[in-house]
């Protein structure tokens, strides 16, 4: 294995929070229920987030990416340390996810990644019969963390609505249907777990 790896939903989240918060340590399950506030900003109708959270670091244990050290103790086998998995990327390159909306497309909203937003609003605007407007952004310094960030947005989305951006040909376009506030919350506790900042304007 070289520490790259391919999850999805709650599996794709945690592993990312402990990627981002809990890599150089040993953490407790107490850790990461530290977040279920956060979570439950994004999943206000689920009442069984500990047990999910639970259950997904079962299956990272099965699936070998976190040990279990002690009862209720873990830690992130080291091969898939942050570091270690980007060692390969260019860093310190300024690259982009935003969030965008249109009013000649109610109920739907754009999520991406650039390297340009000035650039990817123009793009888009081009043919549209209103213009985009940029609700949130999360600048990171590679093109890896943000195609991450991007990967852990979509699997929250997915595990809010599996059926929100499969089997259309919006979601070809990285069109998916939610409201900007849900996005915003789900941008909002992305930065939470990635210690990312956010910018709202450009």
């Amino acid at each position: 294995m070289n520490g790259e790896i391919n999850l999805k939903g709650w599996n794709q989240i945690i592993f990312n929070l402990i990627v981002n918060k809990f890599q150089n340590t040993k953490f407790t399950t107490s850790d990461i229920y530290r977040y279920i506030p956060e979570f439950k900003k994004v999943y206000p109708n689920n009442n069984y987030i500990e047990e999910k959270i639970r259950q997904t670091l079962q299956k990272l244990r099965d699936k070998k990416i976190v040990k279990f050290i002690d009862k209720g103790i873990c830690q992130l086998i080291p091969e898939y340390k942050k570091e270690t998995v980007e060692a390969k990327e260019k860093k310190n390159t300024r690259d982009f996810v935003y969030l965008m909306s249109n009013e000649s497309i109610p109920g739907w909203i754009k999520i991406g990644r650039t390297n340009s937003i000035t650039k990817r609003v123009r793009q888009l605007n081009t043919g549209a019969p209103l213009p985009f407007i940029v609700e949130k952004t999360i600048e990171t310094h590679s093109a890896y963390d943000s195609l991450t960030l991007e990967k852990t947005i979509h699997a929250m989305i997915d595990t809010i609505n599996p059926n929100v951006r499969k089997n259309t040909a919006a979601s070809k376009r990285e069109f998916f249907m939610l409201t900007i506030d849900q996005a915003i919350k789900i941008f909002d506790l992305v930065v939470k777990i990635n210690q990312t900042e956010i910018n709202k304007n450009i």
